[in-house]
């Protein structure tokens, strides 16, 4: 982490963390179980919902985890060069040597 990071954004950060990994299994465990009851749906539903609760959970939080690698990542790489072409790097270059003399 940077050093001029404040300790209380690590706990922000874990925090935001647990809510990207908390809501979806709240969501859609809570909302299936009531779906189930209320509308008298088969139980594979609620497999459906534990389901899609854990493609959301680990979704977001590998999303979320790449984000914070992204901005805290140390780059020792040079930035890239923009592209630039020598005149020999063409495939005319032997054609025209001759008129340039």
């Amino acid at each position: 982490m940077m050093k001029k990071d404040n300790p209380f954004s690590v706990y922000a950060k874990v925090s935001q963390l647990a809510f990207v990994i908390i809501t979806p299994l709240l969501l859609f465990l809570g909302g299936g179980s009531w779906a189930v009851k209320h509308f008298e749906l088969p139980d594979w539903v609620m497999g459906i919902c534990v389901a899609l609760a854990l493609i959301f959970m680990i979704g977001g939080a590998v999303s979320y985890i790449y984000q914070l690698i992204k901005i805290y990542e140390k780059s020792d790489k040079p930035a890239p060069k923009a592209f630039t072409s020598s005149l020999r790097d063409n495939d005319y270059y032997d054609e025209y040597k001759d008129l340039r003399k």
